[in-house]
């Protein structure tokens, strides 16, 4: 399990928390996504070897969002 932390611009409510979340949860290879509004981070843990970061990004961003 290989675990990464990418920032997320423009998340202001727990709709936007949810959002984000099940968006990423949906990319292949994630296992779990932990998404903290306080914070604006999203902590995403990958099954071994299916880790594709650019692809959570480009999700997020088709989301409305912004990742840093």
């Amino acid at each position: 399990m290989t675990q990464e932390t990418v920032k997320v611009e423009g998340m202001s409510c727990m709709h936007c928390q949810l959002r984000v979340k099940k968006a990423v949860e949906a990319v292949e290879g994630v296992q779990r996504a932990d998404v903290n509004l306080q914070t604006k981070q999203v902590t995403i843990d990958f099954e071994e070897g299916k880790e594709n970061l650019e692809k959570v990004k480009a999700t997020i961003r088709e989301t409305g969002y912004v990742p840093v």
